[in-house]
């Protein structure tokens, strides 16, 4: 399977750790190492680059001041909304903080966190949950203090005050004094915890945002859409829709499922896919064409069975589905392939 790349970001984010680190005392060539980085590109304002560069200079960063309590806060308090481009822009438009969170979540790859980021609702409260088992060990605890303070900037430039966070959670232990921790986030923070979480009133999501534009909005979100496209090496949302179906075929989710779980409409997906040239129908049916052959001709399953793995209602619709692509049974084509094995 060809292995796939996350979206390329701007300079930006580099620019401004850079900028911390000279406060902080260290060289911009040694901020930059390794990063393929030359001091003129930060300058750029157009330029783009890849997430392991970035991630590079993090490395840097970190090594270089890891004496340095809440690192990670101190870069996110630089990050201002403005700094996010065409995405802070949309988060102003969005008419709720719901809206901004989902359209936030659902672009997140036009953000500079590394974290992955996930969102909660229970009766009382709302919560933000970041991940960064999958980055390196050296880097995880800034990503996660970069990331969730990030997030507290950015909503208290949504509403032009701080909203109050009702719980604050780190994995990580505690680094000894957490006055950093408590002065941004106007919470006492919960050190060596089962996960990394930011939490607040859930009625919060509801409350309008001051600057809210609904024809500004629906125009920013093609702009997002058509920017994610662009830098996107992945080939587009019906590549992630081919994995989740992959994912479990038996028990396949259906489209508004999907749409959902990434924070959009049925149809704007469906408009996604329109523009990729395919729907969801003729996703489904080539990973059942694809997978239909694989499990047939490697693992000795019956027709009945791959049938059920597949996820169709009944053995005869699989059968139907499968002479329609081949112009042949499943039968027969096990036939063929075993007058193959013994030929060989």
């Amino acid at each position: 399977m060809t292995k796939t790349n996350p979206p390329r970001r701007s300079v930006a984010s580099v620019k401004i750790l850079c900028d911390l680190g000279q406060r902080l005392g260290s060289g911009l060539s040694s901020l930059l190492t390794g990063s393929s980085i030359a001091p003129a590109h930060l300058q750029d304002p157009h330029l783009e680059i890849s997430s392991d560069q970035e991630l590079q200079v993090i490395h840097n960063l970190v090594r270089l001041h890891s004496n340095v309590t809440g690192l990670g806060l101190l870069a996110a308090q630089q990050h201002h909304i403005t700094a996010y481009g065409i995405w802070g822009y949309a988060l102003i438009t969005c008419p709720s903080f719901r809206n901004a969170v989902e359209l936030g979540l659902r672009y997140l790859d036009l953000r500079f966190a590394f974290a992955k980021i996930t969102f909660s609702e229970t009766e009382q409260l709302a919560s933000i949950y970041m991940q960064a088992d999958h980055l390196p060990p050296a880097v995880r605890r800034f990503v996660i203090e970069r990331d969730s303070a990030a997030l507290q900037v950015l909503q208290q430039e949504l509403f032009g005050v701080a909203m109050p966070v009702r719980g604050l959670e780190f994995e990580f232990p505690s680094p000894g004094d957490s006055s950093p921790y408590q002065v941004l986030f106007n919470c006492v923070p919960k050190f060596a915890a089962g996960a990394n979480r930011v939490s607040f009133d859930r009625e919060i999501l509801d409350l309008p945002l001051p600057k809210a534009n609904a024809a500004s909005a629906e125009l920013v979100e093609r702009q997002l859409q058509a920017l994610l496209s662009r830098r996107s090496e992945r080939g587009g949302v019906s590549v992630w829709i081919r994995k989740k179906l992959l994912a479990n075929l038996a028990d396949a989710p259906n489209l508004d499922t999907i749409a959902k779980e990434n924070f959009m409409t049925e149809r704007t997906l469906r408009r996604r896919l329109a523009d990729e040239g395919t729907t969801f129908r003729g996703l489904l049916a080539e990973v059942r064409q694809t997978m239909a052959e694989e499990l047939l001709g490697s693992t000795g399953l019956t027709v009945s069975e791959v049938s059920t793995r597949l996820g169709y209602a009944s053995t005869s619709a699989f059968i139907h589905a499968f002479q329609k692509w081949h112009q042949y049974s499943p039968r027969q084509f096990l036939d063929a392939r075993s007058k193959e094995k013994q030929n060989q």
